[in-house]
Parts: structure tokens; C-alpha cells; sequence
């Protein structure tokens, strides 16, 4: 099982509270503020929540879930073509049936499986 930080513990909580409270897709930069509150340090949007995200989905993957880093979005990415570039590459990785498949298409397939996922209770422990 993947060794998380803090920060990944501190993203892993705000994301599934946000898939409880159904508040919508965050952007980067909510997530940021967030953290750096949480965290009591300054969060960069843009360096340091790749890895967390990363982390975040791979446990996800080893406990059978949805990867609920697809939640996070770019800020103004209204059109639903504009995914985090390393959530691909990194879906691909964890789950091989996304390779050849459009990018747009894994990230709302892994929306839809959040959506209909019932039980995060494995993921909040």
C-alpha cells in the first residue's frame, strides 16, 4: 500500500469531502487554498499538487476505487476539454484499458464511476 504524506492525507480528505457534501469539481487553485490553510503552509497550485494527486489516485487504484483526482480541474475548464495534464498518463499507468482511449473520455468515465461510487469507506480509513 502507498505511504502517503501529509499533504496527501490533507487532499485525500478534501476531495472525498467534497464528493460527500457534492460541492462540484474544485479547481486547482481551491484546492491550493484549501490545503495551505489545512497544512498551515503555503500550497503552489501549479508545483506542488501534482505528486498529492498522483499518490491520492494510486491508492485509490490499489483500494479498488475510482481515481477521485479526477475531481480537480483547471479553473475556467468549463468546456470539458482541458483535464490536468498528469491525469492521463497516469490513469493509463494504473489502469492499462485507457491506452488508445480520448483523454476527455477516461476523465469523464472516471467522473461517472466517482458519481456512482456508494462506498469511499476503505479510502477514508
Amino acid at each position: 500500500m502507498i505511504e502517503l504524506k501529509d499533504i496527501d492525507k490533507a487532499l485525500a480528505a478534501f476531495l472525498l469531502e467534497n464528493i460527500q457534501k457534492r460541492q462540484g469539481k474544485p479547481s486547482y487553485s481551491d484546492v491550493a487554498k484549501a490545503l495551505s490553510v489545512q497544512l498551515e503552509r503555503k500550497i503552489n497550485p501549479h508545483y506542488n499538487l501534482a505528486a498529492p494527486l498522483g499518490n491520492v489516485s494510486t491508492l485509490c487504484h490499489e483500494l479498488g476505487l475510482p481515481l477521485i483526482s479526477a475531481r480537480v480541474i483547471y479553473s475556467g475548464a468549463n468546456n470539458l476539454k482541458q483535464i490536468g495534464e498528469g491525469f492521463y498518463p497516469l490513469a493509463c499507468e494504473l489502469k492499462p484499458e485507457y491506452k488508445g482511449m480520448d483523454p476527455v473520455a477516461v476523465w469523464k468515465k472516471e467522473l461517472r464511476l466517482i458519481e456512482s461510487c456508494a462506498d469511499w469507506s476503505r479510502f477514508a480509513e
